[in-house]
């Protein structure tokens, strides 16, 4: 079985020409199985740090806050605001994934 995850994992990424993602194509497998990799590019959100620096990326892609601003970002709780993002999302090796 792991030879035909193994497979099917190689073959998605050399078909969807990912090979520069093959460590998010692979901690995506982690989290959901070869079997259902054809999502991965729509569940792909990027690499980050920390659940607090994935927060501060969509807070600020969404507009929610001034990224040039140093107020109300140094009193903004980001674990807090990270804890409730990553009801929608997932991790795995630093690769952030949206729950589909």
């Amino acid at each position: 079985m792991a030879n035909n995850s193994e497979e099917i994992i190689a073959t998605f990424i050399e078909e969807n020409d990912l090979e520069n993602q093959e460590d998010a194509v692979r901690a995506y497998a982690t989290l959901v199985g070869a079997d259902f990799l054809e999502s991965f590019q729509e569940a792909y959100q990027g690499e980050f740090g920390s659940d607090e620096d994935f927060a501060r990326s969509i807070a600020a892609e969404l507009g929610a806050i001034d990224k040039n601003a140093s107020w109300p970002n140094n009193c903004i709780d980001w674990e807090m605001a990270a804890k409730e993002l990553m009801y929608d999302y997932a991790e795995e090796g630093g690769y952030y994934f949206r729950n589909l």
